[in-house]
């Protein structure tokens, strides 16, 4: 009896037009949602590779989308269930239905599937709209998987809550607008509940946002099944009220309601107060793995914690990952307030902070992140005493991470991964601890007491890291003996979009950072000329492209070369990294990669942090936090996409709701 009311119920939802119209109404919503994002996305993609903003696709595009989604599930549901009910007691229907040898449970289990059924296939549709990501970006598809079972609860509480309204009305307009009224009530609760108000537990966007951005919490598992519960219940008294014969007493339906609320009520106290995570999608980011295996040796992290069980639990979820990645990694646990003289001689400040040992060295984890720990194990892992010097005071950009052009944000992430980053003003000696001295784009002649410093650094073991822009200076010539051409590189066939002083240089690269897949963005490179230096050995050459010739006429218009000019043909010579004995020197023929406004272009922040690495001859990290920062395909590949999405998919879907309802009219 079950299966054929379902099959009835089932062929009456998705032979109507209705079902496809909303199909390819939340399609097309959705789809305009994602792909406005995107854009917006990539317009701001350089500020987050840049800032090291520990945020991707998963975060900014796919778990916007699935809250969308979530929202039209509160408007959708209602409009498909709406005559579950109310249409059978309208016509007279319902009570032929009870007086059949169907049971109420057999009823209400066929209507609720049929609500239900129809809804999953819509959900599992148009997950294919953030799947689609995956065409280009490293779609995290467990988080994917928990969002699906997240949102198979929020329709099985949406169709049990439609379904009982159906029951209270005969007109289904009317069914449609309760069930309306009470999930919009609950979407917005948690905006105007006090946070501490025992009724915020009712909000229904608390249990939501976790399953959708991966997490998986007990406490949302009983929210969803106990308010599916309830509303069955609820609705299983209302069709056995109008069965029973007399119809059930006032006394009798008031005592099972009050029992059904009291459980409710104990159920939500239980839930709230016991809730435990049974699922987090936290997978490591690239530079935290990358910094554990740079470690070496036994690492030991001791947790300052008392035996609070939430607590440790945090530090142990936090922690067990890298155990599993670097198994050479030990917790160990002390109850400062248990061993206080212990907690005062290791300066701990508060419970919960983390001290992490090995290779010789220390680091404090104060707050209990992903980053922090990131920042303390790249300083762990790093080679000696890596300070960096920037040479300032003779023209060079400034240190500032808010002007565009300065270079703030690139030292900052050079602090991020361990170094210690430190500006030199005027003449002041270099200390002997500095790993790596930067020249930046200098716009005056160095003097001869900061040449002859320079030159004692490189003489003792030192290394130098030169960003050469154009000057009228010959600082290049007389300190290392390269000479630049004169103009700026240009070429004929720039990438899309770009400029044609935009140059990608990836040669040569994988010799320096162990991978062939990375890029250098430059922007008005300037071409180099190595003189002899004997002593040095060229070990990268880092060549720009064939196309590309220095222009030394205005970039106005169409550029052409003209080699009366003295412009030459590509490839040109934009890098070049030499060795002796343990100096190294690394000269780049353009500072703007390094600028806070490009530094986000391409890999450019990957790229001169592993430049420094190879400097320094450290193995540090030099990914971003978050792995899932790019999008990787043509710009006509994400327009194609959008146009499938946003036009294709709802014409299609609505051609198909047309021809199912021709079909139907014909039989």
């Amino acid at each position: 009896m079950i299966g054929h009311l379902l099959r009835r119920e089932l062929r009456a939802r998705l032979s109507r037009f209705t079902f496809w119209l909303l199909l390819a109404g939340s399609w097309l919503i959705c789809a305009w949602m994602l792909f406005a994002q995107l854009e917006v996305y990539q317009q701001i993609l350089p500020q987050l590779v840049a800032s090291d903003v520990p945020l991707g696709i998963n975060d900014l595009l796919v778990t916007p989308t699935l809250n969308t989604l979530a929202l039209l599930l509160v408007f959708v549901v209602p409009t498909l269930g709406m005559e579950a009910l109310a249409e059978e007691r309208r016509s007279g229907r319902l009570a032929m239905l009870l007086a059949t040898p169907l049971s109420v449970g057999q009823l209400l289990w066929g209507k609720w599937l049929g609500i239900l059924l129809p809804t999953l296939v819509m959900i599992l549709g148009l997950l294919l709209l953030p799947a689609s990501l995956a065409l280009g970006a490293d779609v995290e598809w467990d988080r994917l998987a928990v969002a699906l079972v997240t949102l198979g609860l929020h329709a099985a509480m949406l169709s049990a809550l439609v379904l009982c309204c159906s029951t209270l009305t005969r007109q289904p307009a009317a069914a449609m607008t309760l069930a309306l009224l009470i999930g919009g009530f609950l979407w917005l609760l948690d905006a105007f509940a006090p946070t501490e108000a025992p009724w915020r537990w009712l909000a229904l966007s608390p249990h939501l946002d976790p399953g959708l951005r991966g997490t998986l919490r007990s406490d949302d598992l009983g929210y969803f099944l106990l308010l599916t519960s309830t509303a069955l219940a609820t609705t299983a008294i209302l069709l056995l009220r109008q069965r029973e014969r007399p119809p059930l007493r006032p006394l009798r339906e008031a005592l099972a309601l009050g029992l059904l609320l009291g459980i409710l009520a104990m159920a939500a106290w239980t839930s709230r107060e016991h809730n435990r995570e049974l699922y987090r999608v936290q997978p490591l980011p690239t530079a935290l793995l990358q910094a554990l295996d740079a470690l070496e040796g036994p690492v030991i992290v001791t947790a300052w914690a008392p035996p609070y069980p939430a607590l440790r639990a945090r530090i142990e979820q936090l922690v067990r990952p890298l155990q599993d990645r670097y198994p050479r990694l030990a917790l160990r646990w002390i109850d400062p307030r248990r061993e206080p003289q212990l907690a005062r001689e290791a300066g701990v400040q508060r419970e919960g902070e983390l001290l992490i040992e090995g290779m010789g060295r220390s680091q404090r984890v104060r707050e209990l992140n992903q980053r922090q720990l990131l920042r303390a194990l790249s300083r762990i892992a790093r080679i000696g005493e890596p300070w960096i010097v920037v040479l300032q005071g003779h023209g060079e950009p400034g240190l500032d991470p808010q002007r565009p052009q300065q270079l703030g944000r690139w030292t900052a992430a050079l602090e991020e991964v361990g170094y210690r980053v430190v500006g030199l003003p005027g003449n002041t000696p270099i200390p002997d601890n500095a790993s790596l001295v930067l020249v930046v784009a200098p716009r005056r002649a160095l003097p001869l007491p900061t040449r002859t410093t320079l030159r004692r650094h490189l003489e003792r073991g030192g290394s130098l890291f030169w960003l050469h822009e154009d000057d009228s200076s010959d600082n290049l010539r007389s300190l290392l003996q390269i000479e630049a051409l004169p103009g700026t590189l240009v070429t004929t066939t720039p990438e899309t979009g770009r400029s044609p002083t935009q140059l990608r240089v990836h040669k040569g690269l994988e010799r320096l950072l162990g991978e062939a897949r990375q890029s250098l963005v430059l922007n008005g490179a300037h071409a180099l000329l190595p003189g002899r230096r004997p002593p040095w050995t060229a070990v990268v050459r880092l060549m720009g492209p064939s196309t590309a010739w220095n222009e030394t006429g205005p970039l106005r218009g169409k550029v052409r070369r003209d080699p009366l000019l003295g412009e030459r043909e590509g490839p040109h010579l934009v890098g070049l990294a030499m060795t002796l004995d343990h100096s190294r020197i690394l000269v780049l023929g353009d500072s703007d990669p390094a600028r806070n406004g490009q530094l986000g272009l391409g890999d450019n922040r990957e790229v001169l942090l592993g430049m420094v690495n190879w400097l320094t001859g450290n193995r540090l990290t030099t990914k971003p936090t978050a792995r899932d920062l790019r999008i990787d395909w043509e710009p006509s590949t994400g327009t194609r996409l959008a146009l499938v999405q946003m036009i294709g998919m709802p014409v299609l879907l609505i051609l198909m709701g047309l021809l199912v309802r021709w079909y139907r009219g014909r039989g």
